[in-house]
């Protein structure tokens, strides 16, 4: 059974997306997901909240823009950040009381161009684990030993 529902998945090189052609085939993108693996959403090295500088992209000028991470979208492989990849959208008044006209939003950028930002010694780090005494798991910046979850 198990053999049969790995047949309707296909992998591709396409850029992430996860798309139901027909036949109701699954086609994944191989860039975050190994194949014969059960779950289909990649992981994503950033959580909700955290500070992150941009590494690569058009905004990336000198150092690069930090921001906050405002939401992730694991499906997607794809994170939203304050202030970075900013759209401006025209909209229409929809009610009489409603507001029309240029509306500024941030738009969702692929979580390979940030890397998360140590505000202790001010740099973008990787991150290692380190198990507390009280048997907590933390993160923590490579460079100067500081944790990021507080």
């Amino acid at each position: 059974m198990a053999a049969a529902a790995e047949q309707q998945i296909r992998y591709a090189k396409a850029p992430i997306s996860k798309k139901v052609k027909m036949g109701s085939r699954t086609v994944v993108s191989k860039a975050l997901v190994k194949p014969g693996s059960t779950n289909l959403v990649p992981k994503i090295h950033v959580k909700r909240g955290d500070t992150v500088i941009l590494i690569r992209g058009s905004e990336k000028v000198g150092r690069g823009k930090i921001g906050k991470v405002l939401n992730v979208l694991p499906e997607q492989g794809k994170v939203i950040v304050e202030g970075i990849n900013i759209v401006t959208r025209a909209t229409k008044q929809r009610t009489p009381m409603g507001k029309s006209g240029l509306i500024k939003k941030e738009a969702p950028i692929f979580a390979s161009r940030v890397m998360l930002y140590c505000t202790a010694c001010k740099k973008a780090t990787r991150i290692r684990h380190k198990v507390l005494d009280s048997g907590k798991k933390t993160r923590i910046c490579t460079h100067c030993k500081e944790g990021f979850d507080s």
